[in-house]
């Protein structure tokens, strides 16, 4: 008997492998995302409850055509020289459409067409792991490009998961893209380090109904975002326009999801008809284009398709005043090496600006 119980208890060697291989065996992509977005929205029960991809699927694609009511945006080309540009549109705080950059400046960026169009030679990139949010502890949630690309093309969530990934340019930006030469003149941020700089440069990989929320550029700085496939919509609201006005706070209906694709079907149509003197540009971004949005303008983002672009925060001399003000009293230890780097360069007019800084007042203490 006690042989037989022995003999009972062991397992076969098939037994044994087939364990071994369910115990070894890889997440598929959907049970891959699907944790990705637990982990980012772990409250949210149903991604489709408000049929963006179903039954309000028109009320999206309608999104292409902009209000007669709203401000149209300004477009120049590429080859704008950067003081021309500065005049133009930075010291007048005024955004603008600059047309093909990748093509003109010669971006290896410019060949991924799609989400799913990596280059051929670089199968690397399938295994990098692209941060699609955040946890509630603040912690990044990260999936391979190869799960992504899947999630993209068979998703039907409302606002799907969104890659917005810093470390892909620090790692790979140089191989597909520089800085357009509109504004490559200078990113007074750059004095600092990139150590001690906020994050600011971002690869981004949106899947249709995607967005961004309402929000103004942190620290003063203003942003340039260029598009390789696909549609962007963007409404831009006029610094000076109140929070309550851009957001459309208080006229949110119970219930209702606060994600880009929420903002753009529902709740602008009601800020235009609520607030009609709210000046704002509203645009639809194409392929090749590069929006600038200068610092201080509220602004939001949804993909109307699947998109690829690349985006970066910086301040030009132009901005240097804002950005000043905002960095001397939200990230003072930042402040104060920016200052000594700004007195100690060569350029004249930098530590003219460095002058004008100090004589600023104090910023008041909170008690």
């Amino acid at each position: 008997y006690h042989l037989q119980q022995t003999a009972n208890t062991m397992s076969s060697p098939r037994s044994v492998i087939a364990q071994a291989a369910t115990e070894k065996r890889h997440a598929t992509w959907q049970e891959t995302l699907q944790q990705a977005k637990k982990k980012h929205r772990p409250k949210l029960a149903d991604w489709t409850r408000d049929g963006f991809a179903t039954r309000r699927r028109t009320e999206v694609e309608r999104l292409d055509a902009i209000p007669k009511c709203a401000l149209r945006i300004t477009r120049v080309d590429a080859g704008i020289a950067p003081d021309d540009f500065a005049t133009r549109f930075e010291r007048r705080s005024e955004p603008c459409l600059v047309t093909n950059v990748p093509e003109r400046e010669g971006w290896a960026l410019r060949n991924w067409t799609s989400i799913n169009g990596r280059p051929t030679n670089r199968g690397d990139l399938d295994v990098f792991r692209m941060k699609v949010g955040e946890d509630d502890d603040g912690k990044t949630v990260r999936v391979s490009l190869r799960d992504f690309v899947s999630y993209a093309r068979f998703n039907r969530d409302d606002s799907p998961l969104y890659v917005f990934d810093q470390a892909f340019c620090e790692k790979h930006g140089r191989d597909f893209y520089s800085i357009p030469k509109f504004c490559a003149r200078d990113d007074l941020f750059e004095l600092v380090g990139e150590a001690r700089r906020p994050p600011y440069q971002w690869f981004l990989l949106g899947p249709q109904r995607s967005g961004t929320c309402v929000h103004i550029d942190p620290l003063g700085t203003a942003a340039w975002n260029t598009l390789l496939a696909g549609r962007k919509r963007w409404v831009l609201f006029e610094p000076g326009t109140s929070k309550k006005v851009a957001t459309g706070s208080q006229l949110v209906k119970p219930g209702e999801d606060d994600e880009a694709v929420n903002y753009f079907v529902d709740i602008l149509p009601r800020i235009r008809a609520t607030y009609p003197h709210a000046r704002r540009i509203e645009v639809v971004q194409r392929p090749g284009d590069t929006l600038y949005v200068p610092a201080g303008w509220w602004h939001a983002v949804l993909n109307l398709d699947d998109t690829v672009a690349v985006t970066q925060n910086f301040v030009s001399r132009s901005a240097f005043d804002g950005a000043w003000d905002r960095t001397r009293s939200g990230r003072k230890g930042m402040a104060r090496a920016w200052l000594a780097k700004l007195e100690g360069a060569d350029d004249p007019e930098l530590r003219a600006l460095a002058a004008r800084a100090k004589l600023q007042p104090p910023v008041p203490r909170i008690v």
